[in-house]
């Protein structure tokens, strides 16, 4: 997994394969549904502490590379391991707690052990495209942008909260972040509960 090497990119991140870019999209807070249907929601962890729901986003606006929609074009489901961009959003406002952010990640790195390493999460535009993490004040979503199903790793996604918590954090002058693929197909983000 790659993370850009910058602790904190004042709301742009940077890509330089693929031919896109390098200034991309600029954050200046957390990507936020207005309205949201709710498939399902349960407890995940050791400690059934980490309230999990698969959902769908009627109004998200499409996180893109210079405005551009992606285009539609079959490709592998697996994206485990698959290198990222971050961002953090910029401004002082509180961040979520990186201990709150440390009990999703470990609750993630138990499913990886217990049930297993892949999660599935449906096309765009399905009832369940996106998959959302919170305990306490930490909240972490998982937004699947591609037109087909796709497949993640937990290990990763408990790596990127660790990450994006630690480095996206009040004392960095941010209040969360998100990692972005070069080919956009989805996106992980990490946030303070409130928003």
């Amino acid at each position: 997994m790659k993370l850009s090497s910058s602790p904190l990119l004042l709301a742009t991140f940077a890509a330089t394969t693929a031919g896109v870019s390098a200034a991309l999209v600029a954050f200046v807070g957390p990507v936020q549904c207005a309205s949201e249907i709710v498939s399902h929601e349960g407890f995940i962890g050791a400690d059934n502490n980490v309230k999990f729901s698969a959902s769908h986003c009627n109004d998200l606006t499409r996180v893109t590379a210079n405005g551009l929609e992606l285009s539609r074009r079959q490709s592998s489901s697996d994206v485990c391991g698959a290198a990222c961009d971050t961002s953090c959003f910029p401004g002082s406002s509180s961040g979520p707690n990186q201990a709150d952010c440390n009990v999703i990640a470990d609750a993630l790195l138990y499913d990886n052990q217990n049930i297993g390493p892949l999660f599935n999460i449906t096309a765009s535009g399905t009832a369940t495209d996106k998959i959302t993490m919170q305990y306490k004040s930490c909240l972490t979503f998982f937004l699947n942008q591609d037109s087909s199903d796709l497949e993640y790793c937990r290990d990763d996604w408990s790596s990127l909260v660790t990450w994006l918590s630690s480095d996206c954090d009040a004392a960095n002058n941010a209040h969360g972040g998100l990692c972005v693929p070069t080919d956009q197909r989805w996106f992980v983000q990490v946030q303070n509960t409130s928003g």
